[in-house]
C-alpha cells in the first residue's frame, strides 16, 4: 500500500467562485491553496510520482468546476506521453490506474492507452482498449474519432502481418475484432483474404459471398470470387489432407472450452484455458507462486488488462523456462493478474505461446495437436 500522504477533498465549504482548494500537509493541517498555484502543485505531484495526490487534486478541482482543470488535463496527457517515451512503463500504468479508477470513460486518455499498447506490440490489448473507448464515446465527434483511429490501426496491423506472411496471427487478430464486436465489412473482406492466403479457401469463399451485397466492399468481393472461379482448373489452394502434427497433448474440457497443462522446471503444474483471442498468457498470482517460478522470473512492466470483471492492472514477467507437453518454452512472458477464475482453471493460455506452433484443437478427442513452425 502506498504510504505517501494523500490530498483530501474539500469539505464543501468552498466559496462560490471556487478559487481555493485544500491540501494536507505532513502534520495533517489543512491549508488553503490558491487556484493559481494548483497547476504547480499538480505538476510537482506528477514529477514526484505522487499520483494519488495528483489525481485527488484533479478530481477536487473538477468537482468544483474550476477552469484550471483544462490545464491540468493537458499536463496529465503530456506527462503520460513523456513516461511512454522514457519507457517508464510502471509509472505510466500507476498514473493511468489512478486516473481511470475515477475517469474510466475518458475517451481521450483511452485513445492514448491504445497508442501505448500499439507502440509496445500488444495488438489485442489495443482492440480491447478501442472497445472501451467506443463504449464511452457518448457524442458523434468522439464516436467518429474512435472509429477513424481504430480503422487506421487495423490497416496498419494488416499491412504488418501481411508483409510477414503471418496469416495465423492475422486471422487470430481479426477473430479478436469479431469477438469484441468491432468488425466492419472492410475488416471482413480483409479477414477473408487472410484465410484465403493461409489456405482456407472454404472460409474465404463463404465470406466473399456474404459480402456481395455490401455497398463498400461488395464489388471487391465479387471480383475475388471471379478470380477464384477463373482458376477453377488450377490446383486448389487448400486440400482436404490433414496436416501432420508431431505431438498431441491431452486437454481438459471446461464447458465448451478446453484447458491445457503448463508446467515448470520443478514439475509443478497449472491448468490454463486456451484463448486464441488473448495475446499474452495470463495466470493468477496464486498460480504464479504455486509454479515455483516467482523467485527467478524477471519483472518487465505493469499493464492494463481487460477481464470479464473489468479493467485490471497486471504485472508482466519473463519466465526462463516453462513446459507445454514435451516442448520447453524459453524466456516466455506471462501476465500475473489477480482475477477470478473457475476453481479448476488457473489462467489463460494465449497466443504468445500458441503462436510458436502450428496447432489444432481436436475437439472430438480433446487433444491439442502441435508441431513446431
Amino acid at each position: 500500500m502506498d504510504t505517501l500522504d494523500q490530498s483530501v477533498v474539500s469539505n464543501g465549504q468552498a466559496s462560490p467562485t471556487h478559487n481555493r482548494i485544500t491540501t494536507q500537509t505532513a502534520s495533517n493541517n489543512i491549508e488553503p491553496v490558491s487556484e493559481s498555484s494548483a497547476l504547480n502543485i499538480f505538476t510537482s505531484h506528477l514529477n514526484a510520482r505522487r499520483y494519488r495526490e495528483a489525481i485527488s487534486l484533479y478530481q477536487e478541482l473538477d468537482t468544483q468546476g474550476s477552469t484550471v482543470v483544462v490545464q491540468l488535463k493537458s499536463t496529465l496527457l503530456g506527462h503520460l506521453e513523456t513516461l511512454t517515451s522514457a519507457r517508464r512503463y510502471d509509472d505510466f500504468y500507476a498514473l493511468l490506474d489512478q486516473y481511470l479508477s475515477t475517469y474510466y470513460d475518458d475517451v481521450e486518455v483511452l485513445l492514448l492507452l491504445a497508442d501505448f499498447h500499439h507502440a509496445n506490440g500488444s495488438y489485442l490489448e489495443v482492440v480491447d482498449t478501442y472497445l472501451l473507448a467506443k463504449t464511452y464515446a457518448y457524442n458523434d465527434v468522439d464516436h467518429q474519432k474512435v472509429l477513424s483511429r481504430f480503422n487506421a490501426f487495423v490497416e496498419d496491423i494488416d499491412r504488418w502481418y501481411s508483409s510477414q506472411g503471418n496469416w495465423l496471427a492475422l486471422i487470430s487478430f481479426y477473430s479478436h475484432i469479431t469477438t469484441a464486436g468491432l468488425m466492419t465489412s472492410t475488416h471482413q473482406y480483409r479477414q477473408a483474404l487472410a484465410h484465403l492466403r493461409s489456405g482456407d479457401q472454404e472460409f474465404a469463399v463463404a465470406q466473399f459471398n456474404f459480402l456481395l451485397g455490401d455497398s463498400i466492399v461488395g464489388e471487391l468481393a465479387a471480383q475475388a470470387l471471379d478470380n477464384l472461379a477463373g482458376h477453377a482448373a488450377a490446383p486448389a489452394i487448400a486440400d482436404n489432407t490433414t496436416p501432420e502434427y508431431s505431438e498431441s497433448i491431452a486437454l481438459q474440457r471446461v464447458g465448451n472450452q478446453y484447458a491445457a497443462t503448463l508446467s515448470s522446471q520443478r514439475q509443478e503444474k497449472i491448468n490454463l484455458l486456451i484463448d486464441t483471442g488473448a495475446s499474452m498468457t495470463a495466470m493468477s498470482s496464486a498460480s504464479f507462486h504455486a509454479l515455483g517460478i516467482s523467485a527467478d522470473a524477471k519483472q518487465q512492466s505493469r499493464r492494463v488488462f481487460r477481464t470479464a470483471g473489468g479493467v485490471v492492472m497486471g504485472t508482466v514477467y519473463t519466465v526462463a523456462e516453462l513446459k507445454l507437453g514435451p516442448y520447453v518454452l524459453r524466456n516466455t512472458e506471462v501476465a500475473v493478474i489477480d482475477f477470478q477464475t473457475r476453481r479448476e482453471i488457473d489462467g489463460l493460455l494465449g497466443m504468445n505461446i500458441l503462436g510458436q506452433f502450428r496447432f489444432q484443437i481436436d475437439q472430438e478427442n480433446a487433444r491439442l495437436r502441435l508441431s513446431e513452425k
